[in-house]
C-alpha cells in the first residue's frame, strides 16, 4: 500500500484517470478499449501500480461514456443506453453540469457501496457465485431482457419487437456453440458478427444526424431558470438529491454489486434492471425530478457493479467483465494465481486494490467528472449544425478505431437509417443493443445447459437459484404490467 501511496502511484492514478475520461467521452472508445492499449506499458510496471492504474481507468471511463449521451445522445456504454433519454433531457433543460453531476456523484457512491461490500464480503459472495452454472446464466440474462422491456418509459410491446430485433442482429455469424456460420450473406466479414459498439453508434448517434436532417430544425440549449455556480450543479445539487432519494441510491447499488459478482454480467445488467425497476415506480410521465431518479438509479448501480466484478476475478479467477478478464492476463503475466490463496498470499496488493477503489471514487470522479462537464457545457452551446458535423465525424472515427475496418463503418451507417425509420415509428433504440448484448449470453448457456441435460427442459427448473432467477423474472414481468397498467388508468 506505500508504492500506491508514493509519488510514482499517485502519478499513475491521476493520469489513469484522465486517460480514463478522454477515451471513455469519445464515443466507440470504451473503458474496455482503454484497458486493453493500456496493457503493453502494465508489462513494464509493478502490480501494485499497474493495477491500480486500470481501477482508475475503467471506473472514470465508465462514468466519461455519459457525456456523450448529455451532449449528443450518444451513449458511451450499453449501461448508458439505459438512461440515454433522461440523460440529454436533463443536461438541454437543467444544464449539463447538473446533468452530469448526478452521474458523477452517483456513480462515486455506488462506486464506495461497491467498494466496501467487496471489501467485506468478497469470499463469502464469491462462494454463491460458485454455485451458479449454464443454467442460472441463463435466467440472469432473461431477466436482463424481461427488466428491459419496461425500462423505455413507452408502449412495452414496441420495447419487446425492439428487444427481438436485438436478438436477431446477435445471432449474426459464427454460432457460439456448435461453431455453423449464420446470415452471414457470403461476406466474410460478417462472420465475426455485428459489433455491439458499432451499433450503438449508428443507432443512437448518425440517427441523430439523420432525425435532425430530416427534421431541418435547430435544437436549441436551454439555460437553467436559476443559474447557480458550476460547482454547485455539479457537487451540491446532486448530492442533496442522493440525500433526499438515499433508499434509490442504496438499493441500486445493492442490485448493481448482485448482477456485477456475477462472472460474465457486469454493468450494463445492473444498470438495466435498476433502470427499469425505476421506471416501473413511477407514477407520472411528466412527474417532477422523474428523470433525475432514474439517471441517478442507473449510475449508481453501474459503477458498484464495476467493483463487484473484481469479486469472482480475486476469488474464483473468473472475469466479472470484460475489463476484469484483461485484468487476468495481467495476472498472470505477473506470476500472480487468482483465487482463495490470493487473500492469504497478497493482502499488501488487495488493500492498494480497495484503495484504490475508494479513491477512484472519493477524488478521481468527482475532479475529472468536472473537467469532463466543463467539455459537455461547451460543446452543447456550440452552434448544433456544426455539433451535427462533429457528431458525424464522431461516429465515423469511433466505429473505424474498434477494428480498423470501413466495413464496420457501413454498419454504423446502416444501424443509423434503421433507428431513423424506428424512431418514425416511436419504437425504442436502446432496447436493441440490450438484446445484442444478452442475445448471446442467452443463446451459449441455453444451448449449454440444453447439450448436457441432453435436451431435459425440465432442468432448467430444477436447480434452486435457476428456479429463483424464474420467479424473479416472472415477478419483473407481473410488476412491470401491474404499473403500467396504473400508470394508464392515472392518465387517463
Amino acid at each position: 500500500m506505500s508504492v500506491l501511496l508514493s509519488w510514482e502511484g499517485i502519478l499513475a492514478l491521476l493520469l489513469g484517470g484522465f486517460y480514463g475520461a478522454v477515451f471513455g467521452a469519445i464515443p466507440g472508445l470504451t473503458a474496455t478499449l482503454a484497458v486493453a492499449l493500456f496493457i503493453p506499458v502494465a508489462f513494464f510496471l509493478d502490480p501494485i501500480i499497474a493495477l491500480p492504474a486500470i481501477i482508475a481507468i475503467s471506473s472514470v471511463a465508465i462514468y466519461a461514456g455519459d457525456v456523450g449521451s448529455a451532449v449528443a445522445r450518444i451513449p458511451g456504454t450499453p449501461a448508458s443506453a439505459a438512461y440515454l433519454s433522461e440523460l440529454h433531457r436533463v443536461a438541454r433543460k437543467k444544464g449539463p453540469f447538473y446533468g452530469l453531476g448526478i452521474s458523477a456523484m452517483g456513480s462515486a457512491v455506488g462506486g464506495i457501496i461497491g467498494t466496501v461490500l467487496l471489501i467485506f464480503s468478497a469470499t463469502t459472495i464469491a462462494s454463491l457465485a460458485r454455485q451458479f452454472s449454464s443454467f442460472e446464466y441463463f435466467w440472469i440474462a432473461v431477466l436482463g431482457l424481461a427488466a428491459g422491456i419496461f425500462a423505455s418509459g413507452g408502449a412495452p410491446i414496441k420495447a419487446f419487437v425492439s428487444l427481438l430485433l436485438g436478438l436477431l442482429l446477435s445471432t449474426v455469424g459464427i454460432d457460439p456453440t456448435l461453431g455453423h456460420p449464420r446470415f452471414h450473406f457470403g461476406s466474410p466479414d460478417l462472420l465475426g458478427g455485428l459489433n455491439y459498439i458499432v451499433a450503438m453508434i449508428g443507432l443512437f448517434g448518425f440517427s441523430e444526424v439523420l432525425e435532425h436532417l430530416f427534421n431541418n430544425k435547430e435544437e436549441k440549449y436551454e439555460a437553467p431558470q436559476k443559474v447557480e455556480g458550476a460547482a454547485g450543479q455539479f457537487y451540491f445539487q446532486p448530492l442533496l438529491l442522493i440525500v433526499r432519494e438515499k433508499w434509490l441510491v442504496i438499493r441500486s447499488s445493492i442490485l448493481g454489486v448482485f448482477v456485477g459478482f456475477l462472472p460474465g454480467a457486469g454493468a450494463d445488467i445492473g444498470a438495466w434492471v435498476s433502470t427499469s425497476f425505476q421506471q416501473m415506480r413511477k407514477k407520472g410521465e411528466e412527474e417532477e425530478g422523474e428523470d433525475d431518479r432514474i439517471i441517478l438509479a442507473g449510475t449508481s448501480s453501474n459503477n458498484s457493479a464495476v467493483a463487484s466484478a473484481w469479486i469472482p476475478a480475486l476469488s474464483l479467477g473468473l472475469p466479472g467483465d470484460t475489463v476484469t478478464a484483461i485484468v487476468l492476463g495481467v495476472f498472470l503475466m505477473k506470476g500472480i494465481t487468482p483465487g482463495p490463496l490470493l487473500f492469504e498470499q497478497q493482502p499488501d496488493l488487495l488493500w492498494s486494490l480497495y484503495l484504490t477503489f475508494l479513491l477512484a471514487n472519493l477524488v478521481l470522479l468527482p475532479f475529472y467528472g468536472f473537467l469532463t462537464a466543463r467539455m459537455a457545457a461547451f460543446l452543447i452551446k456550440v452552434p448544433f449544425k456544426l455539433l451535427l458535423s462533429f457528431i458525424t465525424g464522431l461516429c465515423i472515427v469511433g466505429a473505424f478505431a474498434i477494428n480498423n475496418s470501413v466495413f464496420d463503418v457501413w454498419i454504423m451507417v446502416g444501424m443509423g437509417v434503421m433507428a431513423f425509420l424506428l424512431r418514425r415509428g416511436g419504437f425504442p433504440l436502446a432496447q436493441v443493443v440490450l438484446g445484442m448484448v444478452l442475445g448471446p449470453i442467452m443463446e451459449q448457456n441455453f444451448m449449454v445447459s440444453a447439450i448436457k441435460s441432453k435436451w431435459d427442459l425440465m432442468s432448467f427448473f430444477e436447480r434452486p437459484l435457476a428456479l429463483g432467477l424464474m420467479v424473479a423474472t416472472i415477478l419483473i414481468i407481473f410488476l412491470g404490467m401491474r404499473y403500467r397498467k396504473g400508470f394508464q388508468s392515472a392518465k387517463s
